[in-house]
């Protein structure tokens, strides 16, 4: 078995019985050793590649606990229609046009991460927008909440929506003043276009899929956590995919997934369910959605929105189904995560989870609450009983908090969201996410985001909900490893794990907090493999 050491470094560990080290001996893809140069050079011998790391800092590799790389892939294929690149709706309708140039007629044209209140008009698109565009070519442009989407008339055609269309569970149509369906749809309500989306071809999403994980690499992730398989049919070519990678030994990413409900039931009839799979691609939970995106007006809130009084939305799913199925869950041993925004849909999930504890009572279900913003105090207390997890979105504080203060939640709610410092002042574990593609993936600008909470206009949303760099570290190392039952392989450096690790540019526990978005990674190490190096 070859040897590798790597010496001379700053190595953080997040081991708390020893955190910190000079140098790592690597057998195979697992940590052999670890300690001063000293010991580890007399592991390595003569035989073993050494590799010296200049004093710089070491820390494990990152995991996210909550993203969509398995369609997050597919999405950079399509126009970039997000406030980074578009101020206007006419840039959103040029970055279509220019995605359409070239396709035969007919064929569909797709955007992803439109923002109606980050476009200078402050409001969503139409139909007749993107007819000005195209009436031949069906046009489908997602919310950068992913949660509305917007399509011309001929997707609507082809879909069989017209006026009389009755609004799905769980979604809403929204129609014009004369009820022709304007070309917004929100929630469910847009399924009836997605299932004609066409996918990429199975070469096409693999190269796809390579060239995002290189790009995951780049940040020092090590692991990321995709709660959408299932969405969009993408399940069978990201499982494919990832098989075919990981027996030619180039899968550069550990996933734990989590399959949407509506076809979970179906992995386990196959044999294929929780646990099913390797260090490297496994199926983990089943996923369910209770509410839509705050910034949308589809999160479920307990109290009007700020500037829409008498709105509150809704649940996607009724207080009874969701009871039904967590009990169900519950009793099989399954690990439920669900999305849950507005402090509505927390309080329903929370409700539907005591109850599946109460009907079959489990010791340890790390079950988690994907996004949960607006948790109250209490629903922190209730979770920690239950032995749950919140991941919470920090990156909304940067892209949406002066909106959530100004139009979304006020201002009171706006500087709550989030509560990450709360968690663990009650001793909650909790973790965190950028929720890609809904925003970029850098978990360097989401660590920096927890530690700082300044929105885009820089101020300080909810100072006392502020995390120490070592905190946030820890949430996305060993607590994440412990989000999906790995914190025994993986997390933490220490003898016996994987070894997966990145060599950082500075010491975020020690650089100006200002400054810890701007640290780079210099190498990514997997399982005793260099999969990138600057």
């Amino acid at each position: 078995m070859s040897k590798q050491i790597y010496i001379n470094g700053n190595i953080i560990t997040m081991n708390e019985a020893a955190p910190e080290a000079e140098a790592i001996g690597v057998a195979g893809d697992k940590i052999a050793v670890i300690g001063s140069n000293a010991e580890v050079k007399a592991w390595g011998g003569d035989d073993a590649t050494v590799v010296d790391m200049g004093g710089k800092t070491v820390i494990p590799g990152l995991i996210e606990s909550h993203n969509h790389i398995s369609i997050g892939a597919i999405w950079t294929s399509h126009a970039n229609c997000s406030s980074v690149t578009c101020n206007t709706i006419e840039d959103v309708l040029n970055a279509v046009s220019e995605r359409m140039a070239g396709k035969e007629p007919g064929t569909w044209v797709q955007g992803f991460g439109f923002d109606d209140t980050a476009i200078a008009e402050m409001r969503h698109l139409t139909r007749h927008d993107l007819d000005a565009i195209s009436t031949e070519h069906p046009i489908f442009v997602s919310h950068v909440s992913g949660h509305l989407s917007y399509v011309n008339t001929r997707a609507l055609e082809i879909a069989g929506i017209t006026a009389e269309t009755p609004d799905p569970q769980g979604g809403t149509i929204h129609h014009e003043e004369d009820g022709s369906p304007s070309g917004l749809l929100m929630e469910t309500a847009a399924f009836a276009v997605r299932q004609h989306l066409p996918m990429p071809t199975r070469d096409e999403y693999k190269d796809l899929f390579v060239k995002q994980v290189a790009k995951f690499n780049s940040y020092g992730l090590t692991g990321t956590h995709d709660a959408a398989i299932g969405l969009a049919n993408t399940e069978r070519p990201f499982f494919e995919v990832c098989r075919e990678l990981e027996a030619a030994g180039e899968l550069n990413i550990r996933i734990y997934t989590a399959v949407l409900h509506e076809v979970y039931d179906k992995y386990v009839e196959l044999g294929v369910g929780r646990g099913y799979g390797s260090d490297y691609c496994r199926v983990g939970g089943v996923k369910y959605f209770q509410d839509g995106s705050i910034q949308g007006f589809t999160g479920w809130l307990l109290d009007d929105y700020h500037t829409r009084p008498g709105h509150r939305s809704q649940s996607i799913h009724t207080q009874e189904f969701l009871n039904e199925r967590f009990i169900h869950h519950q009793k099989n041993g399954d690990h439920i995560v669900v999305h849950c925004n507005g402090d509505a849909a927390i309080e329903s999930v929370i409700q539907a989870m005591e109850l599946a504890q109460e009907a079959h009572p489990r010791e340890d279900t790390r079950h988690m609450l994907i996004h949960c913003q607006m948790a109250h105090d209490h629903h922190i207390d209730r979770m920690k009983v239950l032995g749950v997890i919140p991941s919470y979105f920090i990156n909304h504080v940067y892209y949406w908090g002066d909106r959530h203060k100004n139009i979304f939640m006020g201002p009171e709610r706006a500087a709550r969201i989030d509560p990450l410092a709360s968690s663990l002042r009650k001793g909650l574990k909790s973790v965190m996410h950028s929720d890609f593609p809904v925003t970029p993936i850098d978990p360097w600008f989401t660590m920096h985001t927890a530690v700082n909470r300044h929105t885009r206009s820089g101020e300080t949303l909810g100072p006392d909900e502020r995390l120490t760099p070592y905190e946030t570290l820890k949430a996305f190392t060993i607590d994440t490893a412990w989000c999906s039952f790995e914190e025994d392989i993986k997390g933490s450096l220490e003898v016996g794990k994987l070894a997966d690790f990145a060599i950082c540019s500075d010491n975020m526990l020690t650089c100006d907090p200002l400054k810890i978005k701007d640290i780079k990674v210099l190498r990514t190490v997997i399982g005793g493999r260099t999969v990138y190096e600057a």
